[in-house]
């Protein structure tokens, strides 16, 4: 195989890095959680349709690699590479992708989807057929909320002809499912009255929420940067109106500068106009474009949020078009509901995207240390668990109604709901986090950052012709993360990869502040017990609140 870039890489680099990724043992549910009921095995007529995730070659060594591309004391930071040098050393050859498409035929199953980066390949079969090939159970269950769904009742096992190929399968169980996650105002509180603005700025919507200029002034975005020549991503199960992503943007002034939104349907796509989680889409959307009119936008849209493949395939297909500079997802569901296909899938590929030079970021959830998918269990959510993929997490940020900048930042825990956070019971403590003063050695601590998300402090929402917000949750801040590394990407002319080497050494080395120049806000008032906002890195809101042009600054 030919490595092109990567065989000029120095291995002095390489061995200056972390282990590849560890995962934890834990063992999932055997039988149907409470409140579902187990309606007994899945017929043929029930077809399962699954994501297969091939491995890839000298694995380690590209582990090592994305480490040192995003540590700035390395010879290699920032040395991305193309995806055909991707593709010449670390992916699955051809002839064992085929290998693998024409044994997953030969036991029955039907080819629906090929990616060109050879890492994925979506199947389908009858429930039975499944089942017995990947030796596991497949129920049918009926849900709370009356809808009938599978599930598998045993983990999954690669058969033997597989194992030597394939990383991970996901799909076998649609009974959980990714929820958005976005928070609105509880009923009986009145909307925040919109306060003009006393330098003729628009920093208000009608519905009281924040507008783009709060964030980018109390966020310390980079003056002058809009997205020019950048290109933003995110993950979605749901449509949204261009009209009223238009609405938006004129009720705040905005003019768009950047191309049109691109729309890119993933496994079919979702229904038109506005179905099931378009809020979700929308808030995405209207933050990400305001903020960065610029900036160039695809949307990757799949059918639905019950199927994980959905999103291993939504990641994947962004990858494979290699398009965006940083993807974000507002999605999250308890990260123990799928052990281990789902979390390792999506770590595997983010590691891929981060070779490529795409950061991945993702909401730390709004039930602080309970997640759907886990009752009242202790948790923290999937796929902000994963190693390659910044976690952001929430605080209340109020600010001076004069001009939009910042007065007081807490972690977010109110009536509306709380930041997620804690430690992953998936994912073994990666290298950047080794160190930190108050991480937990256990596993991955979440999150590494954190931004506005109490709907009472919440930005506002033009949704089906009118402003209907304000809108809050890790929903809102992992796009307004997305929007900061966006602006940064444009001030330094590069992308920034894996991200969380170069965040956790940065702020090491250089602390929250030098001289009247502050890099980031440490938040030290809040809690989401047993976690509690204090100096330094926590478990409620990780580090602190990014400055963002302060931060690129030193970068």
């Amino acid at each position: 195989m030919k490595l092109g870039l990567a065989s000029a890489i120095a291995l002095s680099a390489f061995a200056l890095s972390a282990p590849a990724v560890s995962f934890a043992a834990v063992s999932p549910a055997t039988s149907v959680p409470a409140p579902w009921r187990d309606l007994g095995s899945a017929p043929s007529t029930t077809r399962v349709g699954l994501a297969v995730v091939l491995k890839y070659h000298h694995d380690e060594e590209l582990d090592r690699l994305v480490e040192a591309q995003g540590d700035p004391a390395s010879p290699t930071y920032h040395h991305f590479l193309t995806p055909q040098q991707f593709a010449n050393y670390f992916a699955p050859t051809p002839s064992e992708y085929a290998r693998t498409i024409a044994q997953l035929r030969a036991a029955g199953f039907t080819v629906d989807n090929t990616f060109p980066n050879r890492t994925v390949v979506d199947v389908s079969a009858p429930a039975p057929v499944a089942a017995r090939f990947f030796s596991t159970d497949i129920h049918l269950v009926r849900r709370e909320d009356g809808s009938v769904r599978y599930i598998n009742l045993r983990p999954e096992t690669i058969p033997a002809p597989l194992q030597h190929d394939v990383l991970a399968v996901v799909g076998l169980d649609t009974a959980h499912q990714m929820h958005p996650q976005y928070r609105l105002l509880p009923q009986g509180f009145g909307r925040p009255a919109a306060a003009p603005a006393r330098d003729s700025a628009v920093l208000f919507g009608p519905d009281g929420g924040y507008g783009p200029l709060v964030y980018q002034r109390s966020y310390g975005f980079p003056a002058g940067m809009n997205g020019k020549g950048r290109a933003t991503g995110v993950v979605e199960d749901a449509d949204f109106l261009d009209s009223d992503l238009a609405g938006y943007l004129a009720g705040f002034g905005v003019t768009r500068t950047g191309p049109p939104t691109a729309r890119v349907l993933v496994d079919g796509g979702p229904p038109k106009g506005i179905s099931g989680d378009s809020i979700e889409t929308t808030l995405d959307v209207e933050t990400i474009v305001s903020i960065l009119p610029a900036t160039a936008l695809y949307v990757y849209e799949a059918p639905g949020s019950s199927d994980l493949r959905y999103f291993v395939d939504m990641y994947n297909q962004a990858v494979s078009d290699n398009k965006v500079d940083t993807i974000s997802t507002s999605y999250s569901e308890c990260e123990t509901a799928f052990i281990p296909s789902f979390p390792k899938a999506a770590d595997a590929v983010e590691k891929q995207g981060a070779a490529y030079g795409i950061t991945f970021e993702s909401s730390a959830g709004d039930r602080g240390v309970q997640t759907y998918g886990c009752n009242n269990t202790p948790t923290v959510g999937t796929p902000v668990d994963t190693p390659h993929n910044v976690a952001i997490g929430g605080t209340i940020e109020d600010v001076n109604h004069a001009n939009g900048r910042e007065t007081s930042e807490v972690g977010w825990n109110d009536s509306s709901g709380a930041t997620g956070g804690g430690v992953s019971t998936v994912f073994g403590l990666p290298a950047y986090q080794k160190g930190v003063t108050n991480i937990i050695k256990k596993g991955r601590n979440l999150p590494d950052v954190a931004f506005d998300a109490s709907p009472f402090t919440g930005e506002s929402l033009y949704f089906e012709g009118r402003f209907d917000g304000p809108i809050g949750g890790t929903s809102l801040s992992s796009p307004i993360f997305a929007s900061g590394l966006t602006a940064i990407d444009e001030m330094l002319g590069s992308r920034q990869g894996y991200f969380n080497p170069t965040l956790y050494s940065t702020w090491t080395k250089n602390g929250y502040k030098m001289g009247t120049t502050t890099y980031f806000r440490d938040i030290v008032s809040g809690s989401i017990p047993p976690y509690s906002a204090k100096k330094g890195y926590d478990q409620m809101t990780g580090i602190g609140a990014m400055l963002f042009g302060n931060f690129g600054g030193l970068l």
